[in-house]
C-alpha cells in the first residue's frame, strides 16, 4: 500500500492534503476516489486512508484507525556526520532515514565540506525514504552543529576512528556516532571529544568514505540493539 505523509498529529476522521504532498498524491501517485492508501505523519503515527476528492490540487481522505509505530531503539542514535562532497549527503539521509535512526545532524569540523544552509531539501529526501521504506518516524533533521557542541547533548558519544577498538554497541541508550571529514578529525578535535568521554570505534580496517562509514555504523548499531 502506498504512503503519503500527513501532518502531525494524526487523527481518525477526513483530512485534506495540499501542496507537494498533494501534488505526489496527484501527479505521481494518480490517485483515485475510492482508493485505498497508508498515511504516517512522521511522529510515530500511522493509519490507513480513503480517498474521497482528487482535486485539481488537494486530495481528501478519510482516516481509518490511527495506531502508534514502534520504529524501535534505532530512534535513541543520532549521526553527527561531517557532509561529504557532492550530492552524497542526500543518500545519506535516505539511508539513515531508512534504518530509522532518530536525528541526523550536519557536523561542521576543521576539514569539513561547506555544509548546507538550509535542511529543507534534506527534509523532502527523509520524507520520501520513509514512503519507500514503510517507517512513521521523520528523523530530525538538525541545523549544522559544531563538533565542539557534542558533549553538551548528552548520551554516549562514539567516533568512528580506524584507529580505535572493535565496534561494540553496548546497552540501548541515547548515543551520538560521530563520522569525521575525508581528510579525519585534527588531533585538537579528537582530544576535544576524548575528553568529553567519547569511545573510539573501527569499523574496518579499509579506510571508508564518509556516507559508507555513518551508514555502516547506523547499521551495526540498529541490528545489535533490535
Amino acid at each position: 500500500m502506498r504512503t503519503l505523509i500527513a501532518p502531525p498529529p494524526l487523527i481518525p476522521g477526513e483530512i485534506q492534503l495540499d501542496g507537494d504532498e498533494a501534488h505526489h498524491a496527484l501527479a505521481v501517485l494518480r490517485v483515485r476516489v475510492g482508493e485505498s492508501l497508508r498515511l504516517a505523519d512522521g511522529a510515530g503515527l500511522s493509519a490507513e486512508a480513503v480517498v474521497v476528492e482528487a482535486g485539481r490540487t488537494r486530495v481528501r481522505l478519510a482516516v481509518g484507525t490511527v495506531s502508534a509505530a514502534d520504529d524501535g531503539p534505532a530512534r535513541l542514535l543520532t549521526v553527527a556526520v561531517a557532509a561529504p562532497k557532492g550530492d552524497r549527503l542526500a543518500d545519506l539521509v535516505r539511508g539513515l532515514t531508512e534504518l530509522g535512526v532518530g536525528a541526523i545532524a550536519p557536523l561542521v569540523c576543521e576539514r569539513g565540506e561547506r555544509v548546507p544552509a538550509s535542511p529543507e531539501r534534506l527534509q523532502r529526501v527523509a520524507r520520501e525514504a520513509l514512503k519507500q521504506c514503510r517507517r512513521a518516524h521523520l528523523p530530525a533533521i538538525l541545523p549544522p552543529l559544531a563538533l565542539a557542541a557534542l558533549p553538551a547533548r548528552g548520551g554516549a558519544l562514539v567516533l568512528l576512528d580506524p584507529a580505535g577498538g572493535p565496534a561494540q554497541p553496548g546497552p540501548v541508550q541515547p548515543t551520538t556516532l560521530v563520522v569525521g571529514p575525508e581528510g579525519g578529525l585534527s588531533a585538537a578535535e579528537t582530544a576535544l571529544l576524548a575528553a568529553a568521554g567519547a569511545r573510539q570505534v573501527r569499523l574496518a580496517r579499509p579506510i571508508l568514505r564518509i556516507e559508507t562509514a555513518a551508514l555502516a555504523a547506523a547499521a551495526v548499531w540498529v541490528a545489535a540493539w533490535g
